[in-house]
């Protein structure tokens, strides 16, 4: 009798295995609800179907399958339009109520771990990359929690590995150099292999050049001699292919009215940067190479205009931008910012130059116009 059971057994199979090889099913544009029923009816298994009709009716499928049973190909619809259904013996309950989607399988559920990036732009890229899934970012734990597909999981885990490297961090280095104008038009600068690397100077006095063996010899010797002047040496850290922001300068207060619904008229204070402003952008490619982009300004309060609404600054502002690549270490040099201002000059005479209003007859006063120029030296380390 056993072996009578066993060889029905193995008849039924290869009789299954063969029917699901050579057998085709094929729907295009199906009301759900009627596959569903047809393939309930080829798996030999009993159909209960609950929810709205409309429902049902409207939502529609298609499917071409090859090679697998009406069974299979009923649990594929199902999972593919969300419909919840459970078995139990030979019948096969399945909800099409449009609530019950809350409850329908929607994927595993998995959280990485990241070592180096943010999870806020890291979920950003994969609703990008890998539209088919959910990733939400944990900023506290630095995390991607991810739904959907284990196939898609494991995409996203392999991407996720792939990306998350530590991330170069560049130490920017710089100096700010106030130069007369007069003294800058007297200097020889030559710019030979080495960009940014000053190769000679003249001495406004003597006339005698000399070489310049580096940077730092020919800062010495225009810092010693007077013909510059060092601003600012100012030193900031970022990480790559983010912005490095240097402000020298002061914040002019000036006021605004404000209006509200009644006739009065309130005050605020307002500020206005004015002064040397740097911003670098590096990025470190292969090799030790790092592409920059600079954006120097210099900007100052040429005059107070006065208005109905009050007094309000006129800024001048003088800036450059320039994306170059320079090896590890290597200085750049951006100049030609020039600044206008007027100096005033008193002279008076002992004591009596001192004086209340009678000193003003022992005074002299001139104006002195002077031009300077910045320049900005700008040293990327590799870090």
């Amino acid at each position: 009798m056993k072996k009578i059971l066993l060889l029905g057994c193995c008849v039924a199979m290869l009789v299954n295995f063969a029917w699901a090889v050579g057998h085709k099913i094929d729907f295009e544009d199906a009301a759900v609800l009627d596959v569903v029923s047809i393939l309930a009816k080829q798996a030999g298994l009993d159909l209960v179907v609950s929810g709205d009709k409309n429902f049902s009716q409207n939502k529609r499928t298609s499917l071409h399958l090859r090679g697998v049973s009406p069974e299979q190909a009923l649990l594929h619809v199902l999972k593919a339009n969300g419909l919840a259904y459970e078995r139990q013996g030979s019948a096969l309950l399945v909800s099409m109520l449009a609530q019950d989607q809350t409850n329908v399988y929607r994927g595993e559920i998995a959280t990485i771990n990241l070592k180096f990036l943010m999870a806020e732009k890291v979920s950003r890229l994969i609703l990008r990359v890998l539209p088919g899934l959910k990733a939400s970012a944990s900023e506290a734990a630095n995390a991607i929690v991810i739904q959907g597909k284990p196939r898609l999981i494991n995409e996203a885990r392999k991407l996720i590995y792939s990306i998350d490297r530590p991330i170069p961090q560049v130490l920017i280095e710089s100096k700010v150099l106030e130069i007369s104008e007069s003294d800058s038009m007297r200097l020889g600068l030559s710019y030979g292999a080495q960009p940014g690397v000053f190769k000679f100077i003249t001495d406004k006095d003597t006339g005698k050049t000399t070489l310049a063996d580096n940077l730092q010899t020919t800062l010495n010797a225009l810092i010693s001699t007077g013909q510059a002047k060092v601003v600012a040496c100012p030193k900031i850290a970022t990480l790559n292919n983010h912005s490095a922001v240097i402000n020298i300068g002061q914040r002019m207060p000036y006021a605004v009215p404000v209006t509200n619904g009644s006739n009065s008229t309130q005050w605020t204070v307002d500020y206005i940067d004015a002064g040397v402003k740097l911003k670098i952008t590096p990025c470190v490619g292969e090799e030790g190479a790092i592409t920059a982009l600079i954006q120097p300004e210099v900007s100052s309060v040429s005059e107070w205009r006065t208005t109905a609404a009050g007094e309000f600054p006129v800024i001048t502002t003088r800036n450059a931008q320039s994306t170059l690549r320079v090896a590890n270490g290597e200085t750049i040099v951006v100049g030609g910012l020039l600044s206008e201002m007027d100096r005033e000059n008193i002279s008076r005479l002992p004591i009596l130059g001192y004086l209340p209003v009678l000193g003003l007859f022992f005074q002299n006063k001139t104006i002195e116009k002077t031009k300077t120029e910045i320049v900005f030296l700008i040293t990327p380390h590799i870090i």
